[in-house]
């Protein structure tokens, strides 16, 4: 494939999402091959009809947990950690009444095998900003401490020899895994102290990716809890009972979802972030030894929504291509991010060496459909 034919792929994509979908803001981004494709439609601001520019900042939501995870996975292969390890002893200052939290193995929190409950109020009208945010929520919240787990934790041994039969989505366990982040953070051969959850992630992810424009540190980028029209920040919107489209209540942010959710870039700077995983699978990246990559991608717990698999952080899926009569299944590797006002969905197929991206600013966008036909389209 060509660029130009790439753009005659995906323009005409754009156009008829957008007229499918009545969506706010729409964007795109491809990249393949040594090729790259950047595409929006709609607007930053709806109601005051402010265009969506290519290097807008959307919130994305969930796909913060694959820098959560990857930031883990630094630390194992450095040493600091081993995803065998008990959450008691790696933070043995935490109490969780329900005691059978204390055979939770990292790998469990990773996995979303760990028997943890989920967040039931994000707290996004709080917009707390202090560095002691996300300290506060895993050592002191009700919702850590206090809420009995589903089931008891898959225990032993480490899988594939045991693969965990359970899957629950869970939050909070992935802000528990940003505490251990920060923790031992100075485990890092190059560490000059402890770094917060954040500046790990921007120190050691962030920058080596080459993500600019990214940071899991909204509160730097609007300075206030407002939705600014001055820092390239997408507004959120949702679909009100009319079905018109209307601004949500409040920004989602809150530093205590940081590991979770807090993640800002635009699709550029996803795409980056998607080409730096492919380079490290295949050998000198800058995140991930190779061999890594052996473990993260492998199959943890099936998801009983919809039969995908469950890796380190990943989510794996098949997605199967006609081509000229021929029946191909690829692999494909990624995340969805669903918040208040936003939609995020990011994906990347190692044996195409492709990143597919769709951002919308829009509860409820239906953007993980749209990437799969995104792929068909590009494939």
């Amino acid at each position: 494939m060509k660029q130009e034919n790439l753009i005659e792929k995906c323009d005409p994509f754009l156009d008829e999402t957008m007229n499918l979908n009545d969506l706010p803001g729409l964007a795109i981004g491809v990249s393949i091959g040594g090729m790259e494709f950047v595409g929006v439609r709609g607007y930053r601001d709806y109601l005051a009809r402010v265009p969506l520019r290519e290097d807008d900042i959307f919130h994305c939501a969930s796909v913060s947990k694959l820098f959560t995870s990857t930031a883990i996975m630094k630390l194992v292969e450095v040493g600091a950690l081993r995803l065998d390890d008990r959450l008691r002893d790696l933070l043995p200052d935490l109490h969780i009444a329900d005691q059978r939290f204390q055979e939770i193995r990292l790998w469990n929190m990773l996995t979303h095998t760990s028997g943890l409950g989920d967040v039931s109020d994000y707290h996004w009208y709080d917009f707390e900003t202090d560095a002691e945010s996300l300290r506060r929520y895993v050592y002191e919240s009700a919702e850590v401490l206090e809420q009995p787990m589903i089931w008891d934790p898959q225990g032993s041994p480490k899988p594939p020899d045991a693969k965990a039969s359970r899957f629950r989505y869970s939050n909070v366990a992935y802000e528990i895994l940003g505490q251990i982040v920060a923790e031992y953070s100075d485990r890092m051969p190059d560490a000059d102290g402890k770094l917060s959850y954040e500046d790990f992630v921007a120190c050691y992810l962030l920058e080596p990716a080459g993500m600019t424009d990214s940071t899991m540190k909204t509160f730097e980028r609007t300075g206030a809890p407002e939705f600014l029209t001055n820092r390239r920040m997408a507004q959120p919107y949702e679909k009100k009972a009319d079905r018109s489209i209307g601004p949500v209540d409040d920004y989602p942010y809150t530093r205590q979802h940081a590991p979770s959710s807090t993640l800002t870039a635009n699709v550029g700077d996803l795409l980056r972030w998607g080409r730096a995983h492919l380079t490290s699978a295949r050998g000198g990246g800058p995140l991930l030894k190779a061999e890594t990559y052996q473990t993260i991608w492998r199959d943890y717990a099936t998801v009983p929504n919809n039969g995908e698999k469950m890796g380190i952080g990943w989510f794996m899926r098949e997605q199967t291509v006609d081509q000229d009569g021929v029946s191909r299944t690829y692999h494909l590797c990624g995340h969805e991010g669903t918040d208040d006002g936003f939609r995020a969905s990011f994906w990347i197929c190692p044996e195409l060496d492709l990143v597919t991206v769709v951002l919308s600013n829009l509860s409820g966008a239906p953007v993980k459909r749209i990437n799969k036909k995104l792929f068909h389209v590009i494939v």
